[in-house]
C-alpha cells in the first residue's frame, strides 16, 4: 500500500493486477517497477464462510489502488465498518431474495421445525449475505408451530407468548440445530446472537 501512496500508476491496479507491473524485492522489502511482462502471481483462496477475510479478498480484486485498509472499505465516499458491508454497497453480494423466496415457498408445506432446519441449512451451506435480515423477515414463519407445541407440552391451552418470547424460542431451537453441526449463532457476527 506504500507503493500506492508513492506512485500514481500503481493506484490504477487491483491487488491481482499489481504483480504484473511491479516486482517484490524481498531483500529490500519494497516494490520495484517490473521490466519484463512475465510474472506468476497468486491470490490466496478464502472460503465464503471465513467471514471478513473472504470479503477482504473480494475487495482486493475489485478496488484499485487502496492506500490503506480503510480505503478498501470506502465506497462512493462512504466508509463502511466492515468489508462485508463494503461488498454489499458495491453490489458484489446478492440481496438474499432467493433465500427469502425459498422460506416463503417452503412455509406452504413444511412444518416450523422443517423451516428451522432449512434456515440452518442456508446459514451453513449457502452464501446468505444478510442472515439478520433473513431472520427478521421470516421469523414468524419459522416459529409458527412453537405456541401450539408449548401449549401441548405445558398442557395449558390458554398460554400466550409475546413476539419476543416466540423469537427467543425460535432462536434457541436454531442454536440447538446449529450445535449439532458444531456451529453457533455466535459464529454469525451482528446476527441472531440474541439468546
Amino acid at each position: 500500500m506504500k507503493t500506492n501512496e508513492a506512485f500514481e500508476d500503481a493506484r490504477q491496479l487491483t491487488y491481482a493486477e499489481f504483480p504484473t507491473k511491479w516486482l517484490w524485492l524481498s531483500n529490500d522489502k519494497q516494490w520495484k517497477r517490473r521490466k519484463s511482462k512475465y510474472c506468476i502471481g497468486r491470490a490466496y483462496y478464502a472460503h465464503p464462510s471465513s467471514g471478513e477475510r473472504f470479503y477482504l479478498r473480494m475487495l482486493l480484486n475489485i478496488v484499485k489502488g487502496p492506500r490503506n485498509f480503510k480505503d478498501l472499505r470506502t465506497i462512493n465516499d462512504v466508509t463502511y465498518p466492515t468489508y462485508k458491508e463494503a461488498c454489499y454497497a458495491l453490489g458484489l453480494l446478492d440481496d438474499d431474495k432467493e433465500w427469502h423466496d425459498s422460506l416463503i415457498e417452503a412455509s406452504n408445506w413444511a412444518s416450523g421445525q422443517q423451516l428451522r432446519q432449512l434456515f440452518v441449512t442456508m446459514l451453513l451451506f449457502c452464501e446468505v449475505a444478510d442472515p439478520l435480515s433473513l431472520w427478521e423477515s421470516n421469523w414468524k414463519l419459522i416459529t409458527e408451530d412453537i405456541l401450539n407445541r408449548q401449549r401441548r407440552i405445558l398442557q395449558f391451552q390458554e398460554l400466550i407468548l409475546l413476539d419476543d418470547q416466540l423469537r427467543n424460542y425460535g432462536l434457541y431451537e436454531i442454536e440447538q440445530i446449529l450445535q449439532q453441526y458444531g456451529r453457533s449463532l455466535k459464529d454469525y457476527p451482528k446476527c441472531l446472537n440474541q439468546i
